[in-house]
């Protein structure tokens, strides 16, 4: 069976990761075999360190996070810690016969950076040395519905990242999912777009409708 890299983006609220989780879970229920990745937990580490430096020198993270010795550094980080397990954990696992299920991806990354009206460090590098995934999704919802599950956010924080995903599904040809529809709807459409990269559709489509139901 062919290996993939599967990635799952979107806004905060917007289910990518209770998705990317049922995801993972249904494939290997309906006999393909997928490896689970938490993108974020690679960026989490350095981006504590900011968050961090910015509190202590009382100042904005994303004011700090502009400054040319902070991108230096990120920039090092990025090319030198997480580029490296991130390509070798997504082979490794290929090597081992699975594919790749990822929890955000650099698409997120990069909604990230330019949220502060910036790009990633490297941003073009890291292009070339990351694998190009299989199939992408990215995840919306209706902004007063991702604002009853979210409330820590406002309602321009989300227009404004809505609107950068959709700049990254549109350059990047990014499948857009809309994830108010109902689950077996979400799924359905899932799974058509992820067995059309399989050579071979071992699972009935029916099997994974009816696991989305119960």
């Amino acid at each position: 069976m062919k290996r993939i890299l599967l990635t799952l983006s979107g806004t905060h609220g917007s289910g990518k990761s209770t998705n990317a989780g049922k995801c993972y879970y249904l494939l290997n229920r309906s006999g393909f075999k997928f490896s689970y990745i938490r993108h974020q937990d690679l960026l989490d580490p350095f981006g504590f360190i900011v968050r961090r430096t910015a509190r202590i020198l009382h100042v904005e993270p994303s004011k700090l996070e502009s400054l040319r010795p902070t991108r230096v550094a990120w920039s090092l980080y990025l090319l030198f810690i997480y580029c490296p397990i991130l390509v070798g954990g997504i082979r490794l696992r290929h090597l081992l016969g699975y594919s790749v299920v990822s929890d955000r991806y650099l698409f997120d990354l990069m909604v990230g950076f330019r949220d502060n009206g910036m790009k990633v460090p490297s941003e073009l590098l890291l292009m070339r040395l990351l694998p190009h995934p299989d199939i992408s999704f990215v995840f919306d919802a209706p902004e007063q519905r991702i604002l009853m599950d979210r409330p820590e956010h406002t309602a321009e924080f989300i227009r404004k990242e809505q609107f950068l995903y959709r700049q990254i599904a549109e350059e990047f040809h990014l499948i857009k999912v809309n994830t108010s529809d109902p689950a077996l709807i979400v799924w359905n459409h899932l799974l058509v777009q992820i067995k059309k990269v399989f050579e071979d559709s071992v699972p009935a489509e029916s099997m994974i409708l009816q696991q989305v139901v119960n």
